[in-house]
């Protein structure tokens, strides 16, 4: 099917566009592909076991610290702060009890719903589009990196991202069937999604605002709200009451997290929503081939599917759209850090936007060439293989390299020093090295304290990451380091940001790279 006839074929002439159903796809009709589903899903399993036991990055090593070795009875009660993912937390901490405390053990729930999300986006793209299209946009998952990556990240971004596509599916099921199976697991997937992660209320709060669209738009055609209202507003309801029940023993904790007064406000770069775009901007550069011309054209290609969805069905794109809009303006209004994964659990959306962006485009320009109807389906698909290539050669880098390299930077130090100087460590880097690798190096946070530590004649290597950290929480202390002390190598990673920098005080350093 073409899309030039795809927005005829899911509407009549005498319904408004405003009053489509969501459930619009031609795959639901379609017969189930469980072989391409399979081996799919069998490439993702594979993609995300190679590497997956590298050492921890710093906010796995905090996961670990902070809740997933503390018994159940304390990860239920207590909120460590943003870093913990309540759920993931539970999950991780039942996989290290019983696998042992490894690196892929602590990240085997992350990298299960990783493998998870490829039938979780098959069964949700099957609502709303073609086959074809279905395929496309599981095979894009399959091999992204930035999906690999969060597969191997003991976090709950993979979780989000399952939650997000099943709450989607029993929405539109909802709405378009209105059977109480179907808004029971409603407020099931949505809560355990909202447990996972606290944002994943936006996502939630989105929902909802699309279902209130759905109702004015029916009663602007006639059909009366009260007709339709109930149904779904007991899995919002359901879903309110289950997130409520599994937050409650954790309610005071979290508020002292949140609201508790006195502490004092530091203004990060990355707090800028302009920041977040240049860095997500940057790190789809480095994973993409081609970089800056590939990530233009990708841009112009999600564009494309965005038009095609929207003119399909509004709804449709409110319930794609809405939820990353919400989170913005909720990390706004909190005047939270502004990262960009904290939209990740949008990624199933956006890659079908990518995948009917690159059918429309070739389509096209196929039929501007006056080519043939079976060419112009010929050549979506040439444009989606070429999309997978693409996406597969970056991948390397995700092997290669450890999200950061706090190993490679402890043992060359270790190496190279004298057996009279010593080893300091300040910002993130300290409590890894300190609290689980078990050094006893000294953690600098104040500018006398870096004075007093080299104050003697014997040389001094300085462990940091996260320099722009260091220099907008601590500018003294940045200002001191910057003075004393000269880059001798840096570890790179595949986190953003997060290489660890190997430095040697000026006085006993010689030939130095300087570049901070």
């Amino acid at each position: 099917m073409t899309y030039s006839s795809l927005a005829t074929e899911v509407a009549t002439p005498s319904e408004p566009p405003t009053a489509r159903p969501l459930l619009t796809g031609t795959a639901a009709q379609a017969p189930l592909t469980w072989g391409w589903l399979a081996a799919l899903t069998g490439l993702a399993l594979v993609l995300r076991l190679i590497a997956l036991n590298q050492q921890l990055w710093f906010d796995e090593i905090m996961t670990l610290l902070g809740s997933a070795r503390a018994p159940i009875r304390e990860i239920v009660t207590c909120y460590a702060g943003q870093n913990q993912h309540t759920l993931y937390s539970i999950l991780a901490h039942v996989s290290i009890r019983t696998f042992g405390e490894q690196p892929w053990a602590l990240r085997l729930p992350a990298m299960l719903f990783g493998v998870a999300c490829i039938p979780a986006l098959y069964f949700f793209a099957r609502l709303v589009t073609t086959n074809r299209e279905v395929l496309a946009a599981c095979a894009l998952m399959t091999v992204n990196y930035q999906h690999i990556w969060f597969s191997q990240n003991a976090r709950g971004y993979t979780a989000a991202v399952f939650w997000t596509l099943l709450s989607s599916i029993f929405f539109i099921r909802s709405t378009s069937r209105s059977r109480t199976q179907d808004w029971v697991l409603y407020g099931i997937t949505a809560a355990l999604g909202v447990y996972t992660h606290l944002m994943m209320i936006f996502l939630v709060a989105a929902q909802a605002l699309v279902y209130l669209w759905m109702l004015l738009a029916q009663a602007r055609s006639g059909v009366p709200i009260v007709r339709r209202s109930p149904k779904l507003l007991y899995g919002f309801v359901l879903c309110a009451l289950i997130a409520i029940a599994l937050y409650a023993p954790s309610i005071p904790s979290i508020l002292s997290h949140t609201v508790g007064a006195g502490r004092e406000h530091v203004r990060y770069e990355w707090a800028s929503p302009l920041w977040a775009l240049a860095e997500l901007a940057r790190g789809l550069r480095h994973t993409t081939a081609g970089g800056w011309l590939a990530l233009v054209l990708g841009g112009i290609v999600v564009l494309a599917g965005l038009i095609s969805y929207w003119k399909q069905n509004r709804f449709l794109v409110g319930l794609m759209g809405l939820p990353g809009v919400l989170t913005a303006a909720g990390i706004l209004a909190t005047h939270h850090n502004f990262w960009p994964r904290f939209f990740f659990f949008e990624i199933g959306f956006a890659l079908l936007m990518l995948a009917r962006g690159a059918i429309v485009v070739a389509e096209f320009i196929a039929r501007t060439l006056d080519a043939s109807e079976k060419v112009c389906t010929r050549s979506g698909t040439a444009f989606v293989a070429l999309l997978l290539l693409a996406s597969m050669l970056p991948l390397r880098a995700a092997y290669a390299y450890p999200k950061q390299d706090y190993l490679g930077a402890m043992q060359f130090v270790e190496q190279q020093r004298k057996a009279d100087e010593q080893i300091i460590t300040a910002g993130v880097v300290s409590t890894a090295y300190q609290h689980y690798y078990r050094q006893p190096w000294p953690y600098v946070e104040t500018p006398a304290q870096l004075q007093q530590l080299i104050g003697g004649s014997r040389g001094t290597w300085l462990l940091y990451a996260m320099p722009s950290s260091i220099r907008s929480s601590q500018p003294e202390l940045w200002r001191q380091i910057v003075s004393n002390f000269a880059v001798v190598r840096r570890f790179p990673g595949t986190l953003g940001g997060g290489d660890i920098y190997v430095s040697r005080s000026r006085d006993v350093t010689r030939g130095s790279d300087h570049a901070h």
